[in-house]
């Protein structure tokens, strides 16, 4: 997601050229109805990392049969704005003859300053290639089957056009969730003119029933599982706010501007936080070191944020005029 308004701003500065976009297919979705993009090779790299020791055969075939679709191609300009070891190495063979990279890596020109936000830091990548960056803001392409089916869906959940609450519990790090049992206060303490909706993935479903059924007093939707990610995005497009730890729905309403509290502890706001306008960002204490251990850490202390404080800043935000709206003038529909 960080890259969508960088891609757009290669687009803007060479109108005529062909952008070939090197992704995960995983990440294919974001850049799906992106018309910026005239080319997109993809590689699969959860495969190769779920197989590298079942099947090493395979994934060996298909880094190499992506190297080679890479290296069929003479490019004037290559540039990696992830600045990884798996995506170095694509840069590295592929035929340009201009490459630029974010990260300390050599023989190619690169740009290196973690103290800044992460889309700052692609900046300075382009920028060495003398693109300009006036505007990278953040953005997602969906199509108007993807907004049909959720108009479908609030139609049906949402009958009486209650202001839409989207919460996300859970995200890809322990470290990074706030707690199942502070989000069923969240969600069993807010107005009643609201109606709330949980999302995830579809492993996280039998989770989120398992929290629903614990919130005493409403109505709550289970969606974990229900919409793919383009469908997703259409859904928070008609959000009237999202709660969620530093994860993807967090990126994705801060790029379609949609009211947003944003739960912090192990991460860095500062590098990886939401840049939009109507985001609202709730951390851990001052005292937290950003330790981003994924998996473990003594101090829990995203958990020291107050259920007592999102809810009085959701009810705030939920106040302010016109926030219920749609929100469809500040998304690029395919």
């Amino acid at each position: 997601m960080h890259s969508t308004g960088h891609v757009r701003a290669v687009k803007t500065q060479f109108p005529d050229c062909e952008l070939t976009l090197l992704t995960a297919t995983s990440s294919y979705d974001i850049y799906r109805h992106n018309p910026h993009v005239d080319r997109v090779i993809l590689f699969d790299r959860y495969a190769v990392k779920r197989n590298w020791y079942k099947q090493p055969g395979w994934a060996l075939r298909h880094i190499g049969d992506v190297l080679r679709t890479v290296r069929a191609e003479k490019f004037d300009i290559a540039i990696d704005l992830q600045g990884r070891m798996k995506s170095m190495l694509f840069l590295y063979l592929a035929h340009a003859r201009r490459k630029f990279a974010k990260g300390r890596w050599p023989w190619v020109r690169h740009f290196a300053k973690r103290e800044i936000h992460a889309i700052e830091e692609m900046n300075g990548v382009l920028q060495l290639a003398g693109i300009g960056t006036e505007n990278t803001q953040m953005e997602i392409h969906v199509s108007p089957d993807e907004r049909s089916v959720a108009d479908d869906l609030v139609t049906k959940i949402n009958p009486q056009s209650k202001p839409l609450v989207i919460v996300s519990p859970f995200t890809r790090w322990h470290t990074k969730n706030w707690g199942t049992d502070n989000f069923e206060t969240f969600c069993a303490r807010m107005p009643d003119n609201v109606i709330i909706a949980l999302t995830g993935s579809d492993s996280q479903r039998a989770a989120t029933d398992d929290l629903i059924a614990r919130i005493n007093g409403r109505s709550v939707v289970n969606l974990a599982g229900r919409l793919n990610l383009l469908e997703f995005a259409a859904l928070i497009q008609r959000s009237a706010l999202l709660v969620s730890g530093d994860s993807f729905p967090m990126h994705l309403a801060s790029a379609m501007e949609r009211p947003l509290i944003a739960l912090f502890g192990p991460t860095d706001e500062r590098r990886v936080g939401p840049r939009s306008a109507g985001a609202v960002v709730m951390r851990a204490s001052n005292n937290c070191h950003r330790c981003y251990r994924r998996n473990r850490c003594r101090h829990q202390c995203i958990r020291e944020i107050k259920t007592a404080d999102v809810i009085t800043e959701a009810v705030r935000i939920l106040g302010k005029p016109g926030v219920a709206t749609s929100g469809q003038d500040s998304i690029n529909l395919g």
